[in-house]
């Protein structure tokens, strides 16, 4: 009786503790599937190229590649960037693309376009017109400055009480200009003046020499140091703004011109600074930064901070070509 009990516990406990066949084998299966696909699953990641994160990371190169823009520095390098970060701020916000400042010297503006360093160049007149008859950039807007618009001039001062009445009066005098080939108001607009009217100052002028600054031209025409100075329009407003002289009667214009201009002026009116692009500068970014550029709202803080009123499409330069050609200039045998 006790051997039966004991085999029907043992047959109980088979049954509770042992799994049937049948489970066994499912639950077999299913594990080696599991495994089948968890392999499967690591070889395709493994080999499978990883295409959306590429071209994220393609699309995001494209957009945070720098613009950059040289711009001719006058005054400084510190200068020129708190005049014109707010405007490259603002181009930036617009197009989606970050844009750097380069500055620029009367000599690196060459060598950074030939170098092809820069997509887009924002220089005086005379040098940018060198640059095009060089390395073919396309102009885009024209600098409007609040009362003097989209042109400036050059004046030929002497002080107040000088002898000195007219053009030909100069002959025999002492003189001098900013640099004889890269100041464009500050030296060459007044160079192609007289000489369309028959006076060459490096063989008419007793004295002909290059001063940097055109405050201590100014100023060395009222000590006598002097007798003749060339300077641009603007520059003796500037000077009384900043306390160095008291008014702008204490010198005066030779040969003034008889218009309407805002500031009395001796030379012809030329076209203001101009931004031009590079050659191979993306056609789309140019067209983006031109119709930016034309359209930013009036007042808008970096036109103020450029002591801008706004941009105008780009102005005729061709009297500057005319006037290269007749200095000989850097670039005077270059096709225009």
């Amino acid at each position: 009786m006790k051997n039966d009990n004991k085999r029907q516990t043992n047959t109980l406990n088979r049954t509770a503790f042992s799994p049937q066949p049948s489970a066994f084998w499912l639950l077999l299966l299913s594990l080696l599937l599991s495994l089948t696909s968890c392999a499967r699953t690591e070889t395709e990641i493994a080999e499978s190229p990883p295409t959306s994160s590429v071209e994220t990371t393609a699309v995001q190169q494209v957009s945070e590649e720098l613009i950059r823009v040289g711009i001719l520095a006058i005054d400084s390098a510190v200068s020129v960037n708190e005049r014109y970060s707010p405007l490259l701020n603002y181009l930036s916000e617009v197009t989606g693309r970050p844009f750097e400042l380069i500055p620029l010297t009367q000599d690196s503006q060459f060598t950074e376009v030939a170098e092809e360093n820069l997509d887009f160049i924002l220089n005086n007149p005379l040098a940018a017109v060198q640059i095009r008859r060089l390395y073919n950039t396309e102009f885009l807007t024209t600098h409007v400055r609040p009362q003097t618009g989209a042109e400036f001039s050059a004046l030929i001062i002497v002080k107040r009480d000088s002898d000195i009445q007219t053009l030909e009066d100069l002959r025999g005098k002492t003189a001098a200009c900013v640099d004889f080939e890269t100041a464009a108001a500050g030296c060459v607009f007044q160079l192609y003046h007289l000489q369309k009217n028959g006076i060459d100052p490096f063989t008419d002028f007793r004295s002909f020499v290059e001063n940097k600054s055109q405050d201590n031209i100014v100023l060395a025409v009222l000590n006598g140091t002097i007798e003749v100075g060339f300077i641009r329009t603007g520059q003796l407003e500037k000077m009384v703004n900043k306390g160095l002289i008291n008014s702008t009667d204490v010198v005066r214009i030779i040969n003034p011109a008889n218009d309407n201009f805002y500031y009395k002026h001796t030379t012809a009116l030329y076209p203001e600074w101009s931004l031009a692009a590079l050659q191979d500068t993306d056609p789309q970014l140019v067209d983006k930064v031109k119709e930016t550029l034309l359209n930013i709202p009036a007042n808008h803080p970096a036109l103020t901070a450029a002591r801008l009123e706004k941009f105008t499409p780009a102005a005729d330069y061709s009297e500057l070509d005319r006037l290269i050609e007749t200095l000989k200039l850097k670039s005077w045998n270059a096709k225009p």
